[in-house]
């Protein structure tokens, strides 16, 4: 993550630099982007940088969650909307994010875009690894309803969560990567999230 001496560098330098950084990592992939372009179109020196960020790592995944309260925010209006069933906000998630013709939510945009030029990156299991350890998606997992499940131990519900994630960036994955349609995406969805309903639900609760 950035060091407090990027936080505490002036807003319009801070910005300056994310600008560059979006520009660069949107127009490349991730192995052929550039700290020398970034830092060049930025107008900072390059020393500076590591002084703010540990390497390209670091800044990619900084730019990345720099969405973070607006994929949060999502996350928790589609478990608002579902009293806390976990399935059915994958599902409305899904619909907060797409449009029917497949068209990316516009805050989103930039995000997904980054995604679609790394699709040969494990960007999934990246990306859930830095889900699991930040406490805001922790907080957000709060508000999932866990009653009816076969268990309710910590080291099953993580397993269950996790596989969530996976399959929506799976479902993702396949619409800006192979260009498949947002509706048939979906209903691929609706079946893996039903096959994993019917496996961590208690038996009577599966209809």
């Amino acid at each position: 993550m950035p060091t407090q001496t990027f936080f505490r560098l002036p807003e319009e330098k801070r910005e300056r630099l994310m600008e560059a950084a979006w520009r660069e990592f949107m127009s490349v992939r991730f192995d052929e982007a550039s700290i020398n372009r970034i830092v060049r179109e930025a107008r900072i020196p390059r020393g500076s940088f590591y002084q703010y960020f540990e390497d390209k790592t670091d800044l990619f995944f900084h730019l990345l969650g720099s969405q973070r309260e607006e994929a949060l925010a999502l996350m928790e209006n589609a478990l608002a909307e579902t009293g806390g069933e976990p399935f059915g906000a994958s599902l409305r998630l899904f619909d907060d994010v797409f449009s029917e013709s497949g068209q990316i939510r516009s805050t989103m945009e930039r995000v997904l875009g980054v995604l679609r030029l790394n699709q040969n990156m494990d960007m999934s299991q990246m990306v859930l690894d830095r889900m699991q350890s930040d406490e805001g998606f922790r907080q957000v997992t709060q508000h999932i309803n866990w009653s009816g499940f076969r268990r309710t131990d910590v080291a099953f519900l993580q397993d269950v969560a996790s596989l969530l994630v996976l399959s929506f960036a799976c479902t993702v994955r396949n619409i800006l990567c192979s260009g498949a349609s947002a509706a048939s995406e979906r209903k691929k969805l609706a079946s893996r999230l039903d096959v994993l309903r019917r496996g961590s639900m208690r038996e009577e609760l599966v209809s």
